[in-house]
């Protein structure tokens, strides 16, 4: 019977000091301490032969990315295509290297810099201007770039995703 009630007593001590962490675990992240998007990194990610140098959320100016062509030869890209999980986008309107896509193609040469920017704003196709966002939230974008090979026929797609903190 001893035994027993010992058996009881330790058992009911754990029980309780068990309740006392998982309320405490519970009142952290109830109050943002452990909010995993604060602590994962900036990413960007984009198949082989294409690198991605560097990007920029913001409010004021939409998504901009630098990607640099590492296929070994010139493309010419027509299209590219914004599109989010946790971003409303309602239509993608594009530039790349300062040219307005699908209205005009785009060359790039053989290891050359390939400057995406996807406008916001109150005409923009990203509203990020506190509609659902605000600066310093985490967004993640998908990104599909349609394009031939300078010296080919065939269109061809590479995709990719950032992830990263909505700037000014």
């Amino acid at each position: 019977m001893r035994k027993a009630q010992a058996a009881l007593e330790f058992l009911t001590t754990y029980g309780w000091a068990f309740i006392v962490i998982l309320v405490m675990i519970g009142a952290l992240a109830y109050f943002g301490v452990l909010n995993p998007s604060k602590v994962t990194p900036s990413r960007c990610i984009v198949e082989a032969g294409i690198t991605c140098d560097d990007f920029i959320i913001s409010n004021a100016a939409g998504v901009s990315m630098t990607l640099t062509n590492g296929k070994g030869e010139g493309m010419v890209i027509t299209n590219v295509n914004l599109t989010s999980d946790t971003v409303s986008v309602t239509q993608s309107r594009c530039t790349v290297n300062a040219i307005t896509v699908p209205a005009a193609n785009t060359s790039v040469t053989e290891s050359g810099k390939i400057a995406i920017t996807c406008a916001a704003g109150a005409a923009g196709s990203i509203p990020l201007n506190g509609l659902q966002t605000s600066i310093g939230d985490k967004v993640k974008f998908n990104f599909e770039v349609t394009y031939k090979m300078a010296k080919g026929t065939y269109t061809q797609k590479f995709g990719g995703s950032i992830y990263g903190q909505v700037q000014s």
